[in-house]
């Protein structure tokens, strides 16, 4: 058997930049476990609407438990923003420089002031193994059914699916309403069905760092990275 011309192929391929994350230094002492909503709503106040219709807000990763103590369970609980903390946002290339502008700035995420710093671009991965935090989905849809309606989804994107796993559900609070979700780990992609599922992700709450898909290793230890 030779698998060579297969490698080749994904050598060869190139990632486009068209689309990429912006990630920025942060400067803080502390945010809410679920600062979602206020996250996105401190991002509406300083982008235009039409660029916060096309931007991905990954979210600000707070500490885990360890070290002798446990993460608080209660979702208004607040946890330290370490100097690691990054503020990760998916753009267009057309909105990298709108969405630089925040570098300076100040965002009031709900009680909490966070400052911004300088940004770095990270390229799209190509990958084959790409890993979801949250989809928005409905409580009641079982996740043989979650995971049908995406590979429909997919499969509309010329997205052949091989392999998937369903992983932790999850809720989050957007003002009066709580959105329930889905983490999702999609495997076995080729190059450009990687790249085209970060770049369009599925399902809605971009803002909210919904249905955005980063590179995982593999299938197996899709249980282990969730908090």
């Amino acid at each position: 058997m030779f698998w060579r011309e297969d490698k080749q192929a994904e050598d060869e391929y190139r990632v486009p930049d068209d689309v990429f994350d912006l990630v920025f230094k942060l400067r803080g002492k502390s945010l809410d476990i679920d600062h979602a909503h206020a996250l996105s709503a401190a991002l509406q106040r300083h982008l235009s609407a039409a660029t916060c219709a096309r931007i991905g807000v990954h979210g600000i990763r707070l500490a885990g438990s360890g070290n002798g103590w446990n993460r608080p369970e209660q979702i208004d609980a607040e946890l330290p923003l370490s100097r690691r903390a990054r503020l990760i946002i998916r753009v267009q290339q057309d909105d990298s420089d709108a969405v630089t502008q925040i570098t300076n700035q100040t965002l009031q995420v709900g009680s909490q002031a966070v400052e911004i710093g300088a940004s770095s671009v990270r390229k799209l991965s190509h990958m084959s193994a790409m890993y979801a935090r949250a989809i928005c989905c409905d409580r009641e849809q079982s996740e043989d059914d979650f995971m049908r309606d995406v590979a429909v989804q997919l499969a509309a994107m010329g997205i052949n699916v091989r392999k998937m796993m369903c992983g932790k559900s999850g809720a989050i609070r957007a003002g009066d309403e709580i959105i329930f979700t889905r983490a999702l780990l999609v495997a076995d992609l080729k190059p450009e069905e990687s790249v085209r599922l970060q770049q369009r992700g599925v399902g809605d709450g971009r803002l909210l760092g919904c249905g955005l898909f980063v590179p995982h290793k593999g299938i197996d230890a899709v249980y282990e990275i969730q908090d």
